[in-house]
């Protein structure tokens, strides 16, 4: 069996809103070139996979709360590139608001210089907000969003195959038309950008039924929202099963774990209250009324997990895989709706709070158990929970084989150690 796969998914100061005032933490860090160097350092050395980003065009919260927004992972990546040379990175970029052609030449141009190391996580999705920014009438629905997101990676597919093949390129769809001859394709050194034949990976993090297929047509891997295992696994074969469905190989699937390690579980949750009662007040409840669409004045802290699909009803906005996965989670384990709003802190991934070996046992069991080709890791603040992780937690995956004893140190390692998973 191949080794787990771990990449590090970077929100700037942390997860918790309360992870900028962290001891030893300056409001501008993430602002910085140190900041993202020693993040790269630290993930490079330390083994890990891949660094992920998160985006999404506009403000995408309060300067207030978190008085710095992600820098754009693009620009923020081009310095993690630089500092490293096995690391794979990972960008999120929005088929909502870039054009296909425009961005598959560009992404070429980041796999060229990444040898082979870049990848990109689709979404569809265009904040209320923004969508003034992009002439948009009003927010789309999530059918429209991946009707444009479907045809999207369409003409990105047949757009990188024509370069590679020097041919001309063509599309006439409902929502994207190109012609274009060869000499218009960055053609010259298609051997070079396409680094021995590895196209920039495709990441899809959709978690309702209009995401899953979309991934099982198209990505390389899935950034998941799964908190209760038997639910993953089923998750996991049916990705598979849809894939091969469509002639493709499976998808790796990677769940998403918020994270706080500890030397015993109380050093873990006393520094877990640490961060966050540095955060605002009822700034956990508002993100998780936020992410769910649920009021926050309906969200009854005394009411079974299990109310929280009913109170949804039928919103087209909202994470419908965040939903599904905090009610499963809820229900599973008899919680109740304030239990959950604490138990996620505002965040739809499984949250785990405890020492190394917990956390070995857990992805141990996900691993073996076929629930999971590894995770992607949400550090309550940054860096010093990335930097925790790496000396504490990966001496024990190692030992446990988890992860290989040495990380391959070949610029290639990243993209094709997810297509042999998938394999």
């Amino acid at each position: 069996m191949s080794s787990f796969i771990l990449n590090a998914n970077i929100y700037d100061f942390g997860t918790d809103a309360g992870a900028w005032r962290a001891p030893g933490t300056g409001p501008r860090d993430n602002l910085s070139e140190a900041f993202w160097r020693t993040v790269a350092r630290t993930a490079e050395d330390g083994g890990l996979d891949g660094i992920f980003l998160a985006d999404g065009p506009g403000l995408s919260s309060n300067p207030a709360i978190r008085p710095n927004r992600m820098v754009e992972p693009l620009a923020t990546l081009a310095v993690v590139l630089a500092e490293t040379s096995r690391l794979g990175v990972i960008a999120t970029v929005s088929t909502g608001s870039n054009d296909p052609v425009e961005l598959a030449s560009r992404l070429l141009d980041y796999n060229l210089l990444s040898q082979g190391r870049f990848g990109w996580n689709v979404v569809t999705g265009l904040p209320e907000l923004s969508t003034q920014d992009f002439k948009g009438p009003k927010t789309p629905e999530r059918a429209d969003r991946y009707a444009r997101a479907t045809e999207f990676l369409q003409v990105y597919a047949g757009y990188l195959d024509a370069v590679r093949e020097g041919r001309d390129f063509h599309h006439s769809g409902e929502r994207f038309q190109y012609s274009l001859k060869r000499d218009e394709l960055p053609t010259q050194g298609a051997a070079a950008r396409f680094s021995t034949q590895v196209r920039p990976l495709i990441v899809q993090a959709g978690g309702s039924e209009q995401g899953r297929r979309l991934a099982a047509q198209s990505a390389d891997a899935v950034f998941s929202a799964e908190t209760v295992f038997e639910v993953a696994r089923k998750n996991r074969l049916e990705l598979h099963a849809m894939a091969r469905e469509s002639g493709r190989r499976p998808p790796v699937v990677l769940p998403g774990v918020h994270l706080v390690i500890g030397s015993t579980q109380a050093e873990a949750e006393a520094r877990f209250q640490r961060v966050h009662q540095r955060g605002p007040k009822d700034y956990v409840l508002q993100r998780f009324s936020s992410l769910l669409d649920i009021p926050a004045d309906r969200l009854d802290p005394q009411a079974p997990a299990s109310a929280l699909e009913q109170l949804a009803g039928s919103t087209e906005r909202g994470s419908a895989g965040f939903r599904k996965s905090i009610t499963a989670y809820g229900v599973a384990n008899g919680l109740t709706i304030g239990q959950l709003i604490r138990h996620f802190s505002g965040f739809g991934h499984q949250f785990f709070v405890g020492t190394p070996e917990q956390f070995a046992d857990v992805a141990e069991r996900w691993w073996r158990g076929g629930a999971a080709d590894g995770f992607n890791l949400l550090f309550d603040a940054n860096p010093i929970g990335l930097r925790e992780f790496v000396d504490h937690a990966m001496p024990v995956l190692r030992q446990r084989g988890i992860v290989p004893p040495e990380p391959v140190a070949t610029p290639l390692a990243f993209a094709q150690r997810l297509q042999e998973l998938s394999a």
